[in-house]
């Protein structure tokens, strides 16, 4: 699936002027569209083993939203910058999917852009240890998701999941991206 046809298909929210006012912790990610051989692309980091919240975790870009933040999307492309170096030049957004509220209590609005063919960005930082995309057609079929047991607090629970070369892609970030998949035509 090419790229341009991708975006011409999607059902997006315009931008909020300014942050939400739910209460926890409001966040933002970028959910960055590249072209890759022809194809479509979603861009994902995994989080460095280090951190103390959700260590080697594959996620997208994005973090905190901070007070001289204007907007979700000013935070998604600060934070993105902050952790991959991928420069706000090099990105054009596109809208937002609706937030996702987390049961840790976070409130997270996905903002989706495309990055430009030529950009450039950090394989590592001090809060990612790879950069790397995985096709959204694999994404978009069904038969690569799948559950899987996991092991949280001593016991075990199946999530739902999609395997990819750097570890699971589970939780929030999943749920984002089948957002992101149903929003197309």
């Amino acid at each position: 699936m090419k790229l341009d046809h991708l975006i011409s298909s999607f059902r997006l929210s315009p931008f909020a002027t300014s942050c939400t006012t739910l209460q926890g912790v409001q966040s933002a990610v970028l959910v960055p569209l590249v072209e890759v051989e022809g194809c479509a692309h979603i861009l994902l980091c995994k989080r460095n083993a280090s951190l103390r919240a959700h260590p080697s975790q594959i996620c997208f870009p994005g973090g905190k939203v901070e007070q001289h933040d204007s907007s979700v999307e000013d935070t998604a492309l600060r934070e993105t910058f902050e952790e991959i170096n991928l420069a706000r030049e090099q990105v054009t957004t596109l809208g937002q999917l609706p937030t996702h509220s987390s049961l840790s209590g976070f409130h997270i609005t996905p903002v989706v852009a495309r990055v430009q063919n030529s950009a450039t960005w950090q394989q590592t930082s001090s809060e990612v240890d790879s950069v790397f995309t995985v096709s959204l057609s694999a994404l978009m079929d069904p038969k690569q998701w799948r559950s899987y047991p996991c092991q949280i607090r001593g016991n075990t629970i199946n999530i739902n999941g999609f395997m990819t070369s750097h570890g699971l892609l589970w939780g929030a970030t999943a749920s984002i991206i089948k957002k992101l998949t149903k929003s197309l035509s």
